[in-house]
């Protein structure tokens, strides 16, 4: 009996509750796929198989596509950033602040699932920098809740300011 792989089940219940991931239909893709090449040939080059599964996700299922394609493609082989991989807190605050020549600060909670990115030397951000900055998130994995973001600066005198705040979860 093999030893029970903690790291490879925790990937598969984040991917499951993704909804990335349906066994099923994994290894029928999986099969299909392997007997394809088998039927080609059993020696196939990677090469080879890179350009033609490029081309299926070009051709079959849109650019659009690549970017979410690559992210699941690099959780399964452990590569990079993956969906069991903790959020490094200080580096998206320090990304955001760079891209946007801004000082914010960022706080991640529940293993990275959640945070929120408070924008502390500006008044009010205009809407489309505003919209720039949710893109700026989104792009990184991550879906931005915009009915618990503001864009505006608020301050009552004597008690508590409220800075321009991007609250998101990962989507």
């Amino acid at each position: 009996m093999s030893e029970f792989d903690q790291s490879k089940w925790r990937k598969n219940q984040l991917l499951e509750e993704a909804g990335l991931l349906n066994e099923n239909q994994v290894s029928q893709v999986n099969k299909a796929i392997s007997d394809a090449i088998k039927s080609i040939d059993d020696s196939l080059s990677y090469r080879v198989l890179a350009t033609a599964v490029a081309q299926i996700l070009q051709d079959e299922y849109g650019t659009h596509n690549i970017e979410p394609f690559m992210k699941v493609l690099h959780a399964e082989l452990g590569i990079g950033d993956s969906l069991n991989e903790e959020v490094d807190e200080k580096k998206i605050g320090e990304d955001f602040s760079n891209e946007f020549n801004v000082r914010a600060r960022s706080q991640m909670r529940n293993n990275g699932s959640e945070g929120k990115i408070e924008i502390y030397d500006v008044g009010r951000v205009g809407d489309s920098e505003f919209e720039t900055m949710i893109n700026f998130i989104e792009e990184k994995g991550f879906k931005v809740d915009r009915e618990q973001s503001t864009q505006y600066l608020e301050i009552e005198p004597g008690e508590r300011s409220w800075f321009p705040t991007l609250k998101f979860s990962k989507s």
